[in-house]
């Protein structure tokens, strides 16, 4: 629901702004906006259960089609099944954890490729590289990575993970040379342990993030004209 908000608020501010605008951009912008993100993995198996955060950056818009961008995502995710149980035909039965509220910090260079950019308007798919320091907790805000009776024996992990984020976005800058955008896209981790359930979950592929993002630009350095 609250992404739908999000994409409501990109397109009315499209149509608010849409007659004061100029034909130039910045070739750098500060960035920064608030995220919801949604968990995919052992504990659910759709994108179902959202949580926000917040999120900052650098846009490099120098080039027609190919910029740059360094980027730093804070936020939260929910994991939760109350039916989830794991029957191995061990005894006794192995007791995964069937929650977990998962706190996450990602950095990462991403290229964006251009799709169209002509005047005040950018839209643009994203592909990048980064690194993810994740905590998860339990429904007492413990640690679940501590609790080695919610995984196999002898199984452990480490909360840090590579990522490659993907997804696609908009741009849109108004006459001041302020942006606002919106993107789409996937943290795409490396990782089988954001909700800290692996060897008795039931899934085999790594977990991952479903993000929606609501961004503003502010210039750091002066417009261009010639696109």
């Amino acid at each position: 629901m609250v992404y739908k908000v999000f994409f409501f608020i990109f397109c009315f501010s499209l149509l608010c702004f849409s007659s004061i605008a100029q034909n130039s951009m910045p070739q750098k912008f500060f960035e920064f906006g608030f995220n919801t993100n949604s968990y995919k993995g052992d504990l659910s198996h759709s994108y179902s259960q959202w949580a926000n955060g917040i999120n900052i950056g650098i846009l490099n818009n120098k080039n027609k089609r190919i910029n740059g961008h360094f980027g730093l995502l804070i936020g939260k995710a929910v994991a939760q099944n109350p039916n989830y149980f794991y029957d191995n035909g061990a005894n006794p039965q192995p007791t995964p954890n069937n929650f977990a509220s998962i706190f996450m910090i990602a950095l990462n260079y991403d290229i964006h490729l251009n799709l169209y950019k002509k005047k005040n308007l950018i839209v643009y798919l994203y592909q990048g590289i980064g690194a993810i320091r994740f905590a998860s907790y339990d429904t007492e805000h413990k640690l679940l990575i501590n609790q080695l009776n919610t995984r196999a024996q002898n199984e452990s992990y480490t909360n840090t993970s590579f990522v490659l984020p993907n997804g696609i976005g908009a741009l849109y800058v108004t006459k001041p040379g302020i942006g606002f955008g919106f993107q789409a896209g996937w943290l795409n981790s490396t990782t089988d342990y954001l909700d800290n359930v692996s060897q008795w979950g039931d899934r085999k592929k790594k977990d991952n993030i479903l993000t929606y993002r609501l961004n503003f630009y502010i210039p750091i350095t002066k417009a261009r004209t010639d696109y």
